[in-house]
């Protein structure tokens, strides 16, 4: 992907160079998709060694519609996080900003970028989209295979090529949805799925233009954040201890609201 985005690319200015590559793309590449690849490990290993053994939950629900299940269920978990993340208010969304901002500060969108994301955020998508999964108990073989189509997914959404796939839109997230989300524009940085778009859909942030592209990617204030190549500062921009204490305490009615939900699945 990343040879044919060489020489295939929507837009020049959007490809990656050796200075993004070395100066941001590598670094985030070592510790945001080292991050992303241990959460990754640990999610699958404790879900395909702990799942729930057979004839209880959905465990005995086959692979395929096991698949569509699980993605709609992590994907609708996903879009109202991402979405708050993005359009929150008060100190709860702009901590949940701040902790995903650092994967909407480049300028650019190709392949190697989707591993551009804080820590603390990576850990807590990979969580969203591999627990509910394993709690709801589906079996070892859908939560493998939903981990491969969700990874796979996300990575080709950043395809910096003009790849189509028309009327497949209006139920995945192609490249060209996820191009929008990440426009510079606030008005049309939506679609906030990671696999489907159903739920942008059905909640009124779908943003589908067939052959265009937005006129500049990344966010609207950029003089507002450390640029992207200023690793240390974008990764601690979130853990300040104004926004690690404002964005807790507002966010800690959810997280018990959270686990008790798991309890109750889990008990029953």
């Amino acid at each position: 992907m990343v040879l044919i985005e060489s020489v295939q690319a929507l837009r020049s200015e959007w490809r990656m160079t050796w200075a993004t590559f070395w100066r941001r793309d590598l670094p985030f590449l070592i510790l945001g998709a080292s991050t992303i690849g241990a959460a990754n490990f640990i999610a699958t290993c404790v879900a395909t060694g702990h799942a729930i053994a057979p004839g209880q939950a959905m465990a005995d629900v086959p692979v395929v519609p096991g698949v569509i299940v699980s993605i709609l269920i992590t994907d609708f978990l996903w879009y109202w996080v991402h979405r708050f993340s993005h359009e929150g208010r008060g100190r709860a969304g702009r901590f949940l900003w701040q902790l995903h901002v650092a994967h909407h500060l480049p300028r650019q969108v190709y392949v190697l970028m989707h591993a551009i994301a804080q820590p603390i955020n990576a850990v807590i998508v990979r969580a969203i989209l591999s627990i509910p999964p394993y709690l709801l108990g589906f079996s070892p073989e859908v939560l493998f295979a939903t981990n491969v189509i969700i990874g796979f997914k996300r990575l080709v959404s950043h395809f910096n090529v003009d790849s189509r796939v028309g009327w497949l839109n209006y139920l995945l997230v192609g490249t060209g949805l996820h191009r929008y989300h990440h426009s510079a524009d606030a008005t049309e940085a939506k679609n906030f799925g990671a696999v489907v778009s159903v739920w942008d859909q059905l909640f009124g942030t779908f943003v589908y233009r067939p052959g265009e592209a937005p006129h500049a990617i990344g966010v609207d204030e950029p003089l507002r954040y450390p640029a992207d190549t200023q690793i240390v500062s974008v990764i601690l921009e979130p853990l300040r201890p104004a926004c690690v204490l404002g964005g807790w305490n507002r966010l800690w009615p959810y997280a018990r609201s959270l686990a008790s939900i798991a309890h109750f699945v889990q008990s029953h």
